[in-house]
């Protein structure tokens, strides 16, 4: 059904569920993914406020661009230990959830994955999630993924590397053998 998937990367804990479910759907659909990372915007100061980082512009780009490719890089390799055929790129535009949207259909894309936290509609559109402008802007699926324990069987021997910890470990809820089943 799903012959390529375009998967956000940020530097969000939420962005390797994302991943992991994006990554499971390409095996079980034989599909290529796409990451796909947006830059984001340099602000200029107003004249009368105090400047925030003695940063300019090219610096802030160069950064930025460097941090997106580390966090790409990292989602690639990833997907090539899975077994999954990828392909990475990054976008700037004035609104993330367009430049999202476009890249989707500019790579023929027939869904995009993307990773958000517990929050609700109201706080994420408060805090400049792109999710409710993306599920708008978007001429394709978008499946929305919330934080969820990693299976172990594909990150067990994983450092995260979307974080500086060294394993992401969480506890999986498995049934024991005498349990009797639901």
């Amino acid at each position: 059904m799903y012959r390529k998937i375009l998967v956000l990367v940020d530097n969000r804990q939420v962005t390797q569920s994302a991943i992991d479910q994006a990554i499971g759907l390409a095996q079980v659909h034989r599909a290529d993914i796409f990451f796909f990372s947006v830059l984001p915007n340099y602000v200029y100061p107003a004249v009368d406020m105090l400047p925030v980082a003695d940063m300019s512009a090219d610096d802030f780009r160069a950064q930025a661009s460097e941090e997106a490719s580390r966090m790409l890089s990292a989602a690639s390799a990833w997907a090539e230990r899975c077994g999954v055929h990828n392909h990475r790129a990054m976008g700037a535009g004035a609104d993330g959830a367009h430049c999202v949207a476009e890249a989707a259909v500019k790579r023929h894309c027939d869904l995009i994955v993307v990773g958000t936290e517990e929050q609700n509609a109201v706080v994420r559109l408060l805090s400049g999630s792109i999710v409710p402008g993306l599920i708008s802007a978007a001429t394709v699926p978008v499946l929305v993924c919330r934080e969820r324990p990693i299976r172990p069987k594909r990150n067990s021997h994983l450092r995260s590397p979307f974080t500086s910890s060294p394993v992401v470990s969480r506890e999986m809820g498995a049934r024991k053998k005498h349990e009797p089943n639901d």
